[in-house]
């Protein structure tokens, strides 16, 4: 952020705005000097950089420019950017080469004090006394949306500066939109990892990403595998995107995002243990298990209820003052026991999920409300609706764990708050 540094990379992900920008930034950079016959070794793009700002682009220990990028929906005051226009760390930056990134128009930024005055609604005016500048994008805008679409603007333009450089090196897969389409999945995926190390690392380490590994992905012509993993997680961020508001802490979504490949297929798959998924994992369709209205409905709902620092992601665990929780995307409507039964037969079937909810008080659901076991039925063994007595490895099963549905798992979490 603008002013006293704190390195905020932990809370960043390839698939956040941030990190987007900080990509199309480097893709167009990189562009630029290959255009010009320049040698693009020592550049790189550099993120909460300890004296910079959200993204640096640098020239071996020169910065060639700096960028400020706030991803606040409906900011559309001058006010609103107080931090990064009297806080700017411009020291060492070109006063041409200081930028502000925003997600929508903000009104009046350009105008002088008297022609601030001028506007209708009397807002407050703010010197620009560092004179930052908005960035203006390819599409003439001095802005850029959050993605909220399956093709969103900021990744529209990275598309562009990848074709832009292959057709530049007369690259037989310029016209390729797949081979396009999949290095930018790649270079997200990079920053992820590079993210992942920096936090891992300790001690203020910042991401770097060199402009050869950059070149090096977009150049690649190895066969890029997992593509429905990549998708999965742009479809988590477009729902999130869709869902969230400026109040809503984005750390541990943002460490979601930044699991690897295989971490994050794991947790999609864990979502739903009602699943058989081997026919989707044959298929590379992993990503057709998420739905917007179920991501609104269950995921959101209850990640807005809980204290983020004792969700356990691996295990999809959430352990409260009172409860354990185990999160799931299952949401099927209100139905009989029977009906119940045939769910948690399905779910008897996943070795991981018997495993990791032995001590779980409650599977938070759509809409069910109801034990997984009746309790006559623990008592004589399971049969009749749910199918077949419990083999040995049942054994490893709560007998006291319950559905509980999202409206009532926030109303528990939120009486807890209060208590």
């Amino acid at each position: 952020m603008a002013g006293e540094k704190n390195n905020a990379t932990s809370s960043w992900s390839g698939y956040n705005h941030q990190g987007q920008v900080g990509i199309f930034l480097a893709l167009k950079e990189l562009n630029v000097l290959i255009q010009n016959g320049k040698d693009f070794r020592g550049y790189s793009v550099q993120f909460e950089k300890e004296d910079g700002e959200d993204v640096d682009i640098v020239k071996w220990a020169e910065v060639i420019s700096r960028h400020q990028v706030k991803a606040k929906k409906n900011k559309k005051n001058l006010n609103d950017y107080r931090d990064v226009l009297t806080g700017f760390k411009k020291d060492g930056v070109d006063e041409n080469s200081r930028y502000l990134h925003t997600i929508c128009d903000v009104v009046g930024f350009d105008l002088s004090e008297e022609e601030f005055k001028e506007l209708p609604y009397k807002p407050k005016f703010i010197p620009n006394v560092n004179n930052v500048k908005l960035y203006e994008y390819p599409n003439g805008n001095k802005y850029c949306e959050l993605s909220n679409t399956s093709e969103s603007k900021i990744d529209s333009f990275c598309k562009d500066e990848i074709k832009n450089l292959l057709r530049e090196l007369s690259h037989k897969l310029s016209d390729d939109q797949e081979h396009i389409k999949e290095t930018l999945f790649e270079l997200k995926e990079l920053l992820c990892t590079k993210i992942r190390l920096a936090h891992e690392s300790g001690g203020g380490a910042n991401p770097i990403i060199l402009f050869t590994e950059i070149y090096e992905v977009v150049t690649s012509t190895q066969k890029r595998e997992k593509q429905a993993i990549c998708r999965a997680k742009r479809l988590f961020e477009i729902y999130w995107n869709e869902n969230t508001d400026d109040n809503v802490n984005l750390d541990l979504l943002n460490e979601i995002l930044n699991l690897s490949q295989e971490q994050f297929e794991c947790f999609i798959i864990d979502l739903h243990p009602q699943k058989n998924i081997k026919s989707l994992k044959e298929e590379q369709l992993i990503d057709s298990l998420l739905d917007e209205d179920i991501f609104e409905e269950i995921f959101y709902k209850f990640y807005k209820e809980i204290n983020q620092n004792f969700f356990d992601i691996p295990e999809l665990r959430y352990d409260s003052t009172r409860a354990s929780y185990r999160l799931s995307l299952i949401n099927k409507n209100a139905c009989e026991s029977g009906e119940v039964g045939k769910l948690v037969q399905k779910i008897r079937n996943n070795k991981q999920f018997l495993k990791a909810s032995f001590d779980v008080d409650y599977l938070v659901n759509g809409r069910i409300n109801s034990p997984f076991f009746e309790y006559k039925q623990l008592e004589t063994g399971l049969n009749s609706s749910y199918g077949k007595t419990p083999s040995g490895r049942d054994n490893l099963f709560s007998n006291h764990i319950e559905f509980i549905g999202i409206a009532k798992a926030v109303e528990k979490l939120r009486e807890e708050k209060y208590e």
